[in-house]
C-alpha cells in the first residue's frame, strides 16, 4: 500500500489493483469560502490556505476512482477533476450532489459494504461534531475501511472520537489509521479529532501506524501540522506519523 499526503483531506492511496483519490480537493489557493472560526486572526481567510503539492493533472494520474467521506467544501470540489472521473460516495443524497456538479460516473453504498478489484470497501460510522447542534449542522459523514491483499486501512474521515469509532478500531484491528486531526471547530463547537482524541487512537491501536491528516489548509482550523508533530514526540506516540503535503508513505 502507498498512501500521498496530497492536501488537507486528500491522499491517493496505492491499494491492492486500485488507485483511489480520496477526498478530492484540488481548488487553487483562496478561491474557496471562509468558514467560521473560533480563532479571530483567521476571520475573513479563504480557503484553501496552501498550493496543492504538483500539478492537478499529476495527481490525478492513473486515479480509478474518488473516494468521498462526504460532500463538504474542503473535501470535495469539482476543480480539475474530469467530468467522466468515477465518484463513489457515502449515499444516495450525496451521490445527487455530486450528478448536480456535472459528473456523469457516480456510484453510492446501497449497503454498508461494495468491492471493486480486489478491495473491499466498507462504510463505517462518524460523527462530524462534538456536541447535537454541530453534528446536526455539518450532517451526515462516514469514514471507510479498505481491506483486501493489502494492510487493513481505517479511514476515519470527519470524526471526533466517540463510541462507534472505538468499535470500528475494536472490531476491524487496523493496521493503518488515517485521521482527520486539524481540530477544526466553529463557534458552536468542535467539527473532528483534536488531539486528545489522536492519542486516544495511538494508545488504543499501539501496533497501527497512525497517520495524521487534514492540517494546515482550513482557517478555521486550531491544530497545525507542526503541532501534531510536537505533540508526539512530548507523548511518546512513535505510531504517529505527519506527512508533508506530497510525501508518500509506503506501508
Amino acid at each position: 500500500m502507498k498512501i500521498q499526503q496530497i492536501r488537507n483531506a486528500t491522499l491517493k492511496i496505492q491499494y491492492g489493483d486500485q488507485t483511489i483519490l480520496l477526498d478530492p480537493w484540488l481548488q487553487d489557493k483562496g478561491t474557496g469560502l471562509s468558514a467560521p472560526t473560533v480563532n479571530q486572526k483567521m476571520e475573513g481567510v479563504r480557503q484553501p490556505m496552501n498550493e496543492l503539492p504538483m500539478a492537478p493533472q499529476e495527481i490525478l494520474s492513473g486515479v480509478d476512482f474518488c473516494l468521498v467521506t462526504h460532500i463538504h467544501p474542503d473535501h470535495f470540489t469539482a476543480d480539475y477533476l474530469p467530468k467522466e472521473i468515477k465518484i463513489i460516495v457515502q449515499n444516495e443524497e450525496d451521490r445527487d450532489k455530486a450528478a448536480e456538479m456535472g459528473f456523469s460516473e457516480t456510484a453510492s453504498f446501497e449497503g454498508d459494504e461494495l468491492r471493486i478489484g480486489n478491495v473491499t470497501i466498507t462504510k463505517v460510522p462518524a460523527l462530524h461534531g462534538d456536541n447535537s447542534t454541530v453534528a446536526e449542522m455539518m450532517g451526515k459523514g462516514s469514514g471507510y475501511i479498505l481491506s483486501g491483499e493489502e494492510k487493513t486501512l481505517y479511514i476515519a474521515g470527519d470524526t471526533v472520537y466517540y463510541e462507534s469509532v472505538e468499535k470500528t478500531l475494536e472490531k476491524y484491528k487496523p493496521n493503518v489509521i488515517a485521521l482527520n486531526c486539524c481540530e477544526a471547530t466553529i463557534p458552536v463547537g468542535r467539527l473532528i479529532m483534536n488531539l486528545s482524541d489522536v492519542e486516544k487512537v495511538c494508545r488504543k491501536m499501539p501496533d497501527a501506524q497512525v497517520i495524521a491528516t487534514h492540517l494546515d489548509s482550513v482557517n478555521h482550523a486550531l491544530v497545525t501540522s507542526s503541532d501534531v508533530k510536537e505533540f508526539a514526540q512530548n507523548h511518546g506516540l512513535t505510531n504517529l506519523c505527519v506527512p508533508a503535503n506530497g510525501e508518500q508513505l509506503l506501508l
